[in-house]
């Protein structure tokens, strides 16, 4: 197993040279409709970059992406590293307010964007004074928008290629703007070497460059643009971009482009679970799925299909702290801390939490620039996040004898009820477990003893009806007697933020859902013991 390089080699246009200098004509990049060689792509990438110059891309300064994923995509992005022109990546869900707020508060002047996105943007422009410039993927017939300048992206192409830029591992490579479920998103300011770290797996075994790797997480999002396209080019390793996720074709996909290696969230893989067993399921070629979280049932997943799953843990602010081998991953684990960073679980009083105790996860780098520089106008919130040197997450983890990570929840999202402390992320796993639920989420509310009861606001899956007694059987006989939820509220969807983050702030409220059922007001009444009492059958 090898490691990460020196600290100046971790930029784009190192680990893109070295490729180059392995096998040039090797096919880095594919979807669909095409496909390109490391130095055919190299060249059309500089070759975007060169006419996004003109228009006034800058070195150092930012422009903003809008875009579907296909190589189009891949290949704007990678000129604009290359040259380093600071990327912006836009949630293709945002619009109005949110759009508004990334937009302005990254001041680009130059927008690329699908056609079909166009009415969000025109919609906001007003908002927007810096934004002057949007290039047109699609078709531009018919379409006008005062104030800005419309350009289709046919005047991207057969440009003079730009020069690469030198960069250094401390050099801005991209505002991530996370999904605040309470306030505005912050732009996280992303150094050169902080993008490679988390996009490397150098300290693994998988991938090498004989893996093809597939990417069906949106291109806007780190997991899918590092930890599969950037992961890709490290690794000097083939890479498919897929449109999206599609549950029922995505074993054809696998053996159609031959995937070895791939990402995925662990709701993909409960997705994939619950498509009709094949006699076909093992007949596949991929042999590593990188998975976070971890699917609740992942040993079943890998005997299924065939495959190693693989745990890995980060956020936008630190990068990826946590991964580990596959083949020794246990339930729930997030991995084992990697080396260049130095992990603590912190409880309240500020010393170090015990092993097996949940305290919250703060990070410092070993290396310089691996993690964030700060979040973009935001000094205080800046200096709230890193205090000493250490990142605080916000993240509650505990850790076992061998040195595993497993994630509990939120801090903000953790409860405490009959003096114990819960997981809601714990108790949520627990309840999609039943076959009714199709996701869920839980939350404190007050309670008369001044701690927190627990209600647990349901989404059901398509043709089944609410039935809270039979789910709270169902909970009883897999949870402790504290951590059953009183209250059960039963809703159409929940409410999430444009990156699919539950919006739990939205649900403490108790005014969620027409009806909210309550165990003990329905004669329910738990033990210490774990029994359940039925206050009609006790009297």
């Amino acid at each position: 197993m090898a490691q990460l390089p020196k600290l100046e080699e971790r930029t784009l246009l190192r680990s893109f040279e070295r490729a180059l200098d392995f096998a040039p004509d090797k096919v880095a990049l594919a979807d669909r409709d095409a496909s390109s060689t490391y130095a055919q792509a190299f060249q059309r990438s500089l070759s975007l970059a060169g006419a996004l110059a003109r228009l006034g891309c800058r070195e150092n300064s930012p422009a903003a992406l809008m875009l579907d994923n296909s190589l189009d995509f891949v290949h704007a992005w990678l000129g604009m590293g290359l040259t380093g022109v600071v990327e912006v990546p836009v949630n293709t869900a945002y619009k109005g307010d949110f759009l508004a707020h990334i937009l302005r508060d990254s001041g680009v002047e130059t927008l690329l964007a699908e056609a079909h996105y166009l009415d969000r943007v025109k919609a906001i422009a007003g908002q927007v004074p810096s934004l002057k410039k949007v290039v047109v993927r699609g078709s531009l017939e018919g379409v006008s928008a005062a104030g800005l300048r419309l350009l289709p992206w046919a005047e991207l192409e057969d440009s003079a290629p730009a020069t690469p830029a030198r960069r250094e591992p401390g050099d801005l490579f991209a505002y991530m703007y996370t999904s605040g479920t309470t306030g505005l998103s912050k732009g996280v300011l992303i150094p050169e070497a902080q993008a490679y770290t988390y996009a490397s797996r150098e300290d693994q075994d998988l991938p090498t460059h004989e893996d093809r790797i597939l990417v069906a997480l949106p291109l806007f999002h780190l997991a899918g643009q590092w930890y599969g396209v950037y992961q890709s080019i490290i690794h000097r390793a083939s890479c498919v971009v897929e449109p999206g996720f599609s549950p029922s074709a995505y074993w054809e996909v696998v053996r159609r482009q031959g995937i070895t290696v791939t990402v995925m969230l662990g709701a993909m893989a409960e997705m994939l679970q619950q498509q009709p067993a094949s006699p076909e399921d093992r007949d596949n070629p991929l042999r590593l799925a990188v998975m976070a979280p971890l699917a609740s049932d992942f040993a079943t997943f890998e005997r299924r299909f065939g495959l190693r799953v693989a745990a890995v843990y980060g956020m936008s602010e630190i990068g990826a702290v946590m991964n580990g081998p596959p083949g020794t991953v246990v339930g729930g684990e997030a991995g084992f801390a990697r080396d260049g960073y130095e992990l603590r679980l912190v409880g309240p009083d500020g010393t170090d939490v015990g092993e097996g105790e949940v305290g919250e996860l703060w990070v410092r780098p070993l290396v310089p620039h691996t993690v964030m520089a700060g979040y973009h106008n935001l000094p205080e919130a800046t200096a709230a996040a890193t205090q000493g040197g250490w990142i605080h997450t916000g993240d509650a983890f505990r850790r076992d004898a061998e040195g595993r990570y497993f994630f509990t929840d939120r801090m903000k999202d953790a409860l405490r009820r009959r003096g114990e402390n819960i997981s809601s992320f714990e108790v949520e796993k627990v309840v999609n477990s039943h076959p009714s639920v199709l996701e869920s989420a839980v939350v404190g509310v007050p309670s008369a003893l001044g701690e927190d009861e627990i209600k647990a606001v349901i989404v059901l899956r398509a043709g089944f009806g609410a039935d809270p007694v039979g789910i709270t059987e169902h909970l009883i006989e897999r949870l402790p007697y504290f951590m059953v939820p009183r209250y059960i509220a039963f809703v159409p969807a929940l409410p999430k933020t444009p990156t699919q983050k539950v919006q739990k702030n939205l649900l403490r409220s108790q005014d969620t859902a027409d009806e909210i059922w309550d165990r003990e007001a329905a004669g329910i009444i738990l033990k210490r013991s774990g029994r359940a009492e039925r206050r009609e059958e006790a009297k």
